[in-house]
């Protein structure tokens, strides 16, 4: 016979829990649960006395010391609706009735008294009746018709440009120049608020700055020339520019240069217009005021200095 080893948790066992478990259940629910029944606890006796209009009742020993608004744990067993009260008559009150109109008394004439003679009384006269104008209607005034807007005067012709044109093909094109590379002067074109140069080379409301010369390859920076311009390639932008120039120095410490200038546009039917200027500039940490020039579409333009 083969040697078993002893475990705590056998069959055996497991039965026994399960019977005590099931015993207990068992008692648990036979054994009756919240005391005596609800018939046999003294219950509050409350009546309605309908002729008083009372409230009548009788309370146990146990609630004769509760106030109100203690919270009491009762049971509705039957209840029946109370009778409705019976409509009873409206009485009648002695204003409410209608009081019944009396009549003049008879004035009994006097007897042998002579007949009292009445006033004729005269109607007052007529005044006559002055006729009121009518009021006028105010007549409206005439509506003033709006007069139209007088058209632009057209710009005067520019001169034909019969120099050398510049030598990069263009549109428009701002430019001037100086004869000593040492001079260090910069071009301004605005419009508005924004302006190009060499320090802001596009815009493409105003063109893009360009000095003539070939870059520096390697840094891309423009190499120090006798001459700056701000040009447009594509096509005419119309409207007003400002020229401005500035002599930032001068190596050669001069106190003043003077510039040419040069006004070019060239229009869609090959026209080419333009006019040169001058300019004396002094060093100053200021822009000088060169001219407003005023472009058209067409390549025309008004040039004031």
């Amino acid at each position: 016979m083969a040697r078993r080893s002893n475990s705590l948790f056998n069959l055996s066992f497991l039965d026994l829990l399960t019977s005590a478990l099931g015993a207990i259940i068992f008692l648990f629910i036979i054994t009756p649960k919240g005391g005596e029944s609800a018939a046999k606890v003294q219950q509050a006796l409350v009546y309605f006395d309908s002729t008083q209009m009372k409230i009548h009742g009788e309370l146990p020993d146990s609630l004769l010391y509760k106030n109100s608004g203690d919270t009491l744990l009762m049971v509705l067993l039957e209840y029946k609706d109370l009778p409705k009260a019976s409509k009873a008559p409206k009485k009648i009150f002695a204003f409410n009735e209608p009081k019944k109109e009396k009549k003049p008394a008879k004035i009994e004439k006097p007897i042998n008294q002579p007949p009292v003679k009445k006033e004729e009384v005269k109607a007052p006269k007529e005044k006559p009746v002055k006729e009121e104008k009518k009021p006028t209607t105010p007549t409206s005034p005439p509506v003033e018709k709006p007069t139209p807007t007088p058209k632009p005067k057209p710009l005067p012709s520019a001169p034909i440009f019969k120099g050398d044109a510049p030598s990069v093909p263009c549109k428009v094109s701002f430019e001037v120049s100086w004869p000593d590379i040492t001079d260090n002067i910069d071009l301004f074109v605005c419009r508005g608020s924004s302006c190009v140069y060499g320090g802001r080379k596009k815009d493409r409301n105003i063109g893009q700055w360009d000095s003539g010369k070939a870059r520096n390859r390697l840094f891309g920076n423009d190499l120090r020339t006798t001459q700056e311009a701000i040009r447009q390639y594509d096509q005419i932008i119309p409207g007003e520019y400002k020229l401005y120039a500035q002599l930032k120095e001068s190596k050669q410490k001069k106190s003043s240069v003077t510039i040419s200038g040069l006004i070019f546009t060239k229009g869609k039917s090959g026209i080419q217009r333009g006019e040169s200027f001058s300019k004396t500039l002094k060093v100053s940490k200021e822009r000088t005021y060169i001219g407003t020039v005023i472009l058209q579409a067409d390549g025309n333009y008004q040039f004031k200095k």
